[in-house]
C-alpha cells in the first residue's frame, strides 16, 4: 500500500517505496542530465561547437592598398583610394522599412547612381541576404548612405586604383582590369611587385555582419611595393604638350617621343599621342592604351645613316677624305636618288645633306651582315632592358640568306629593317656618349651601371661633329636651339604596305645635347602627317627644339655655344 493509517493519530505517512522510487527516478534523471552534459559538452563537444561557430564565425579578408607609382622626384602617378564597395540585404531593407519609404530608396539610388526601377528590382525578394550594387563609392558618399540605409546596406573596405595625371602618362602607367590586375605599362610590367597580399582574419560577428571580436589571423597581409620611375614628370608635361600640338597640327594619326639621360640610360620622358583618361573607365579606346614608343616598329630612315657610316668606317671600307659619288644611280632597275641633290661628298657632306645615293654605295661596298653587325651593338633588333612588358625588339633580318642589290643598297638608309623609338633614343643616346651604350631603364636608378663600349670613341667623335652640322647648317635647321649646340638627324620614311610602299611618311628626329656635354637623347616620330609637310626635319624638328630647350632649361644645363649671345 502506498499509504500508512497510523491509529490513534490522522496523519498518513508516504510508503518507503514510493520514497525511495522518487529518489530514484531523480536521481536516474540527474545521472542522464549529468551525463549528458558531460557527453556533449566535454567529451564529444565538436558538433555543438561548430554549429555555434557556423553562426558567428566568419572569415574576412583584408586587402592592403596597391604599391605607389612615383615620378623621380616624388609626384604620385598612380595611388589606390580607400573607397567602400556597397552591397544590400534586402531582408533587412524590409524589415527596417526602408523599401517601403520611397524616399529613402530613391536618396540611395541617387547616391549610388543608380536607376530607382532597378535598386528596386535587385532588393525585392526579402529571402535574400546579399545583392551587389556598387563596386566603388566615395568615404563621403557611403557615410550618407550608411545613415540612411543602416544596416540595410553592407558597405565593406576597398580601394580604386586613382592616376592623378590622367591621360599624359596612360599609356605609359596602364591601369588595372576588373580583377585588380595590372594591364598595359608600368600596371602590368611590375604587377607582383605593386600587388599588396591579402590577409585573413577569423572573428565573431553579429547577425548584421558586425565584428564582435577579432580572435586570430590566418594570413598576415603587405602592402604592395612602392615603384619609383626614372621619368621627371615635369618633362612629361612638356613633352605630351608639344607631341599633342605637333600630331594635331600636322593631321597625323598619331606622335611618339622618348627623352633619355645619355649619362646614364634612364628614361626621363615617353609620351603617346592620341592618348586615353584612366580614370573614365567605361570610355577607354584601347588602341590607344598600346604604348607605341616601345611596341610600334618602324623603317627608320635616314636617323639611320650615321650608324650604317660608323659601320663602313670600322670596316675600314672608306674614311672621313674620301669623296664618294652621290649622283643618283639605278639598281635592278630601280631609280636611287636624293630629296638634296648633290653630285658628292665625303661622309660629313653625306651626313650634313642626308644623301640616300652616298650611303647606298657605303652599303653596298660593305655588304648587310658587317651594317647589322653593328647595328646589333647599338641595341637594334632586340629589347632595350627597359622592363617594361610589351616591348618590341624590331627587326634586323639577320637571318635573311639572300639579298638583292637594291635591298642592300635602301639598307644604307634605313629601309629593310624596322625598331622602335626607344632603340632609336638609345643608339643616339650611345653616339652621344662617345659609343658607350647603356640599357635603357624606366626605374630610377640608385647607381649607374657600367655601359658596354660598342664602336670607336674617335670615329663617334667625329661622328658627333657631322651630325651637329646637320642642325647648323644641313636638313636639321628647324631643331636647332638658341645658345646650345645640337646635334641631330632627320628621317622620312615611307610607310610599308603589302605589295609595297603607299604615300605615308613616318616623320623623325633623333639627336642629343649639347654636344659639349651631352646630357639628353632624343627621339620625336610623327606617323602619317597629312597636312602638307612630311619630312622629319620639318614636321618633328621643331617640337625636338622645343622638348630638348626646355629640358636644358629645367636642368639647368649650362649652353655651349656663346657665339649665338650677341644676337
Amino acid at each position: 500500500m502506498a499509504l500508512i493509517h497510523e491509529e490513534g493519530t490522522n496523519r498518513l505517512q508516504i510508503s518507503k517505496f514510493r520514497i525511495y522510487s522518487v529518489y530514484f527516478a531523480v536521481v536516474l534523471f540527474m545521472a542522464l542530465l549529468i551525463g549528458r552534459l558531460l557527453w556533449i559538452q566535454i567529451l564529444y563537444p565538436e558538433k555543438l561547437i561548430a554549429e555555434g561557430n557556423a553562426r558567428v564565425l566568419r572569415n574576412y579578408n583584408y586587402e592592403p592598398p596597391r604599391g605607389l607609382i612615383t615620378d623621380r622626384n616624388g609626384k604620385i602617378l598612380a595611388i589606390s583610394v580607400p573607397v567602400k564597395s556597397v552591397d544590400a540585404d534586402p531582408l533587412r531593407l524590409h524589415e527596417l522599412g526602408i523599401y517601403q519609404d520611397k524616399k529613402k530608396m530613391q536618396q540611395i539610388a541617387d547616391i549610388l547612381q543608380l536607376d530607382l526601377n532597378l535598386l528596386y528590382k535587385r532588393t525585392a525578394d526579402p529571402a535574400k541576404r546579399f545583392v551587389h550594387l556598387k563596386h566603388y563609392l566615395d568615404l563621403k558618399l557611403a557615410n550618407k548612405l550608411k545613415k540612411i540605409a543602416k544596416d540595410g546596406l553592407i558597405l565593406t573596405d576597398t580601394y580604386r586604383r586613382h592616376y592623378p595625371t590622367g591621360e599624359m602618362n596612360s599609356a605609359l602607367i596602364g591601369f588595372l582590369n576588373g580583377e585588380g590586375v595590372g594591364v598595359y605599362g608600368v600596371e602590368q610590367s611590375f604587377n607582383n611587385y605593386l600587388t599588396a597580399i591579402r590577409s585573413t582574419r577569423v572573428a565573431k560577428k553579429d547577425r548584421y555582419d558586425h565584428i564582435v571580436e577579432n580572435l586570430a589571423t590566418l594570413q598576415k597581409g603587405a602592402n604592395g611595393g612602392n615603384l619609383v620611375l626614372s621619368i621627371d614628370n615635369r618633362l612629361q608635361e612638356i613633352a605630351y604638350s608639344c607631341i599633342k600640338n605637333t600630331v594635331d597640327e600636322n593631321d597625323a594619326d598619331s606622335g611618339m617621343a622618348i627623352l633619355m639621360d645619355v649619362k646614364s640610360g634612364e628614361i626621363l620622358s615617353l609620351v603617346n599621342y592620341p592618348s586615353f583618361d584612366p580614370n573614365e573607365r567605361g570610355n577607354i579606346d584601347l588602341s590607344n592604351a598600346r604604348n607605341r614608343a616601345i611596341s610600334d616598329i618602324f623603317e627608320p630612315g635616314s636617323t639611320m645613316k650615321p650608324i650604317v657610316a660608323l659601320a663602313a668606317l670600322e670596316a675600314k671600307a672608306t674614311n672621313w677624305r674620301e669623296v664618294i659619288n652621290c649622283r643618283p644611280f639605278v639598281v635592278d632597275g630601280k631609280m636611287v636618288k636624293d630629296s638634296h641633290a648633290m653630285n658628292e661628298g665625303t661622309i660629313a657632306d653625306i651626313i650634313k645633306f642626308s644623301s640616300n645615293t652616298g650611303m647606298a654605295h657605303l652599303a653596298m661596298r660593305i655588304g648587310p651582315q658587317k651594317i647589322l653587325q653593328v647595328l646589333d651593338r647599338f641595341g637594334f633588333g632586340q629589347k632595350s632592358g627597359s622592363g617594361l612588358v610589351g616591348e618590341s625588339s624590331g627587326k634586323l633580318n639577320e637571318n635573311r640568306k639572300f639579298w638583292a642589290d637594291i635591298d642592300k643598297a635602301t639598307l644604307g638608309f634605313g629601309y629593310g629593317m624596322a625598331v622602335t623609338n626607344l632603340q632609336l633614343a638609345s643608339a643616339y643616346a650611345t653616339i652621344a656618349n662617345g659609343g658607350f651604350r647603356y640599357k635603357a631603364s624606366i626605374l630610377r636608378l640608385s647607381k649607374v651601371p657600367e655601359p658596354e663600349p660598342v664602336a670607336s670613341q674617335k670615329e663617334v667623335e667625329r661622328m658627333k661633329n657631322a651630325l651637329e652640322s646637320v642642325v647648323s647648317a644641313g636638313t636639321g635647321g628647324k631643331a636647332a636651339i638658341d645658345r646650345y649646340r645640337v646635334a641631330g638627324k632627320t628621317g622620312t620614311a615611307k610607310v610599308a604596305t603589302k605589295g609595297g610602299y603607299g604615300d605615308s611618311y613616318v616623320a623623325t628626329f633623333a639627336g642629343f645635347a649639347p654636344i659639349s656635354n651631352p646630357r639628353f637623347s632624343l627621339v620625336v616620330v610623327v606617323n602619317r602627317p597629312k597636312a602638307g609637310k612630311f619630312y622629319g626635319g620639318v614636321v618633328s624638328g621643331p617640337a625636338f627644339s622645343e622638348i630638348m630647350a626646355r629640358a636644358l632649361q629645367l636642368y639647368n644645363i649650362k649652353p655651349d655655344n656663346p657665339l649665338t649671345d650677341a644676337k
